[in-house]
């Protein structure tokens, strides 16, 4: 029952995230041209990645003990939050080799997609049927 929510929040951060990512790439792409276009599309891949781990490892511990949610939520992102760092360091250090980096088109377009996500998720979250009650104990 869970899992089934869960899931159902993926694919709806996931619609939220690519729709975001899309308009950001025609944005970028309009306003800087073909490099602004690229780097919206890596840095909106990075991001719906990002959020796609993470609400995948929560669809599958969906059903299990709390403990373990909570332990693999935490592992997952500190995982995710170095992965990311290291690209940053790596990055950092290929700075002059990267060519038409464009970090407005980086920067708001991550945004875009963590919005996008939530936004979408937030909405369907709204609208899916959870009991505010203990199911009854069997009459039997």
């Amino acid at each position: 029952m869970l899992q089934s929510r869960a899931a159902r929040l993926l694919r709806a951060g996931l619609i939220g995230g690519h729709l975001a990512l899309l308009a950001s790439a025609v944005v970028f792409g309009v306003l800087h041209g073909f490099y602004g276009a690229l780097w919206s599309v890596l840095s909106g891949l990075v991001t719906v990645l990002f959020f796609t781990i993470g609400q995948g490892i929560q669809v599958v511990v969906a059903d299990a003990d709390p403990k373990v949610v909570f332990a693999a939520s935490m592992t997952s992102y500190v995982l995710r939050a170095a992965g990311l760092g290291l690209l940053l360091a790596a990055a950092q250090a290929a700075n002059g080799r990267l060519v038409g980096l464009d970090p407005m088109a980086i920067a708001i377009t991550a945004i875009a997609v963590v919005i996008g996500w939530l936004a979408v998720e937030i909405f369907v979250f709204t609208r899916l049927r959870i009991p505010s009650f203990d199911p009854p104990a069997d009459p039997r």
